[in-house]
């Protein structure tokens, strides 16, 4: 029995010791995985700072703690905002080894050069992302298979008067990517939800806007296959001033950037299917549908929209702007083919989009030609200097 009692002392000190030693290693990852992050932000033209690092001391999870985090996105040539975060904890529990936990403040701080501050208040907000172990033992350069970000209750209010400008009732937003994904798996998945949209009373008031400012729900939901694209966070989009991109597009350079990418993506059989529903005033708007690429590589795909109320929106658009009435009657005409009502009396519009050759179709006639995309070049070159 003795000898039982001191063999099981020996077992629990050593799960204890090999405890600890994983607990001081994962606390070391992280700073790691910190600085790392900040190091490839600075490489594509973030401007980062903090205050203090700390290590946890809790054996109940690994954290690593930074405080007062500021960062600043490239400057595009426009207002390029800063943001503060009091604090910024990541966290990684027993129970969760390949869980890692973004500890994110209720208030943050966004100012921008010579103009205004806001403050960003939560009343809670979650950020969590998974890593495939196998992945992470191999030092794979992509271990992330899975992210959440949900907040409730965000309000933006100008930080000298604490007006509120704009707020927002819940997001949520999550996906999952699997590097391995053939033209026949899931290589991404995404799924967004808002709810309770408000502007503030006085833009209601100054812009004569519809529907009190106010959009009730908006959901995405988007599944991708073949060949997995590359994350904006794997992807460097070196900073161009505006005046300096040709058409003074920024959008421009960076489809010089992304193109290149997503043309391969396409050749290699990438295709996908989407959702979108919007809950905007009296409109009650659905659509869904699949795309993909032909072998010239370019964009095919179907899609059907159903949507109530669009008679009444429509008319509420033409009332708070009378400028667009003979645009909205036009609109109303165009629509006009496509409405049936059910047979509890609603009317609904109903569209079957299809695209193919270049052409739109609706319901089975042509609507409009399609112009061709034109692909970047596989080599990339730095955008001319000279102004449009």
């Amino acid at each position: 029995m003795r000898g039982f009692v001191r063999f099981l002392v020996l077992l629990l000190g050593g799960l204890a010791i090999a405890y600890l030693g994983a607990w001081w290693y994962v606390q070391g990852r992280l700073g790691v995985a910190f600085r790392a992050q900040e190091q490839t932000l600075r490489q594509a033209g973030w401007t980062i700072s903090h205050g203090a690092t700390a290590e946890g001391n809790s054996p109940l999870a690994a954290t690593f703690t930074v405080a007062d985090l500021t960062f600043t996105p490239p400057d595009q040539g426009l207002p390029t905002p800063k943001t503060t975060l009091p604090t910024l904890v990541l966290k990684i529990r027993p129970t969760a080894p390949f869980t890692l936990d973004v500890g994110l403040p209720l208030a943050w701080r966004v100012t921008t050069p010579q103009g205004p501050a806001f403050t960003v208040q939560f009343a809670a907000i979650h950020d969590r992302y998974n890593f495939d172990p196998n992945a992470v033992f191999d030092h794979a350069p992509d271990p992330l298979r899975a992210g959440m970000v949900a907040f409730t209750d965000m309000r933006v209010d100008s930080a000298d008067t604490n007006f509120t400008l704009v707020s927002v009732k819940s997001f949520t937003a999550d996906g999952t990517r699997n590097p391995q994904a053939g033209t026949s798996a899931t290589a991404m998945t995404m799924h967004e939800s808002l709810t309770g949209l408000a502007l503030s009373p006085i833009f209601v008031t100054l812009g004569h806007l519809p529907f009190e400012g106010k959009l009730a729900a908006l959901r995405l939901d988007l599944d991708l296959s073949g060949p997995p694209l590359p994350s904006l966070a794997q992807t460097t989009i070196a900073p161009h001033p505006v005046e300096l991109v040709p058409n003074s597009l920024a959008g421009v350079a960076v489809w010089q950037q992304l193109g290149p990418a997503i043309h391969a993506w396409a050749k290699a059989g990438g295709h996908g299917s989407y959702a979108i529903a919007l809950s905007f005033g009296p409109l009650d708007a659905h659509e869904h549908g699949q795309f993909g690429f032909d072998r010239a590589v370019q964009p095919t795909g179907k899609a059907t929209l159903t949507a109530e109320g669009v008679g009444e929106f429509l008319g509420d658009v033409a009332n708070a702007y009378p400028a667009t009435v003979n645009f909205i009657s036009n609109i109303t005409a165009q629509t006009a083919p496509y409405m049936a009502k059910t047979p509890a009396g609603i009317e609904r519009l109903t569209i079957d989009f299809g695209l193919a050759n270049g052409v739109l179709t609706a319901n089975g006639k042509k609507a409009i030609d399609v112009p061709p995309i034109t692909w970047p070049a596989e080599t990339s070159t730095a955008p001319s200097t000279a102004k449009p």
